[in-house]
């Protein structure tokens, strides 16, 4: 069975930054500070970083939401964006400043706008392919920066972690799952036309004591005639013997409901495959994934 759990984790560092006050540490605000406050050369920017290790090692982040208490707006006119962007560079709450503090990503990880209307309270921020990439390893975990509009006066206010209230404090909310899911390589399937016998099979994908095997498959053609079923073996050999898992299942034409459907293993063997069945000359795409469960 697959569990969804949440969970939410508040910063091990969040700060602020003055350009206007380069030298100056901030680590005790109870703010968290964005964009320009008065003048050029007087541009606010902040930083937070979290702990993931309490998260199991076999999961699928689902979901990643940044939460922040908005407590001051002075958007002036049109909205602005606080973007999100991951950090480069390992830095210190206590020590960092505008001078010293580390590289970051232009590319924004997660946007949220903010206009002159806007209520105060509570505000979300999806960043959850930031958050997958810092739990996979793929990116490295320094955290993250929050800028907003810097060529104009619009600053924008945060609680931190040092405000009183607990319930204001900045958090990460997760949702994951308890398996760890593996994109495998997309395939183009072409049925053989007659006199050929007109079925062929997938490339075989390796299953394990704790993984299962999902194969979405689309009908990229006008036949109304293709069929596919799952099938297992003890060995990966396209030669080799493989076995039938389950009935066969119609797949309409190409622009029809039913076009595309999601065939899944639950049986133990080392390898899954589809074998497919048609008049000839039909195109299919197949979308292979695996869970570790």
């Amino acid at each position: 069975m697959i569990t969804v759990a949440s969970i939410t984790f508040l910063p091990n560092m969040d700060t602020y930054i003055s350009e206007w006050y380069a030298g100056q540490n901030f680590a005790y605000s109870q703010a968290l500070f964005v964009s320009q406050f008065q003048q050029t050369g007087d541009k606010y920017r902040s930083l937070l970083q979290f702990d993931l290790s309490s998260i199991p090692k076999t999961s699928t982040i689902e979901k990643a939401e940044l939460l922040l208490t908005l407590y001051r707006n002075e958007v002036s006119s049109y909205p602005i964006s606080v973007s999100v962007h991951r950090l480069l560079n390992k830095w210190s709450d206590p020590t960092v400043t505008w001078n010293t503090h580390p590289p970051f990503s232009p590319f924004r990880d997660g946007d949220l706008s903010i206009d002159p209307s806007m209520p105060l309270g509570l505000q979300s921020i999806d960043i959850s392919n930031l958050v997958s990439g810092w739990y996979d390893g793929s990116i490295p975990n320094n955290g993250l920066l929050l800028a907003g509009s810097e060529d104009k006066n619009n600053l924008i206010a945060f609680r931190s972690t040092n405000y009183l209230y607990s319930n204001d404090w900045p958090k990460l909310a997760i949702k994951f799952v308890d398996g760890i899911l593996e994109i495998q390589d997309e395939e183009e399937i072409i049925i053989p036309v007659s006199p050929d016998t007109p079925i062929v099979e997938s490339k075989p994908i390796a299953l394990g004591p704790r993984k299962k095997a999902t194969f979405m498959i689309l009908n990229n053609s006008d036949s109304s005639h293709v069929k596919v079923k799952i099938q297992l073996s003890f060995n990966n050999d396209p030669d080799a013997f493989f076995f039938d898992a389950g009935p066969w299942h119609c797949l309409e034409p190409q622009g029809y409901p039913g076009e595309a459907i999601a065939i899944s293993t639950s049986e133990a063997a080392e390898y899954a495959r589809v074998l497919f069945w048609g008049e000839g000359n039909e195109t299919l795409i197949v979308y292979p994934r695996t869970k570790e469960l």
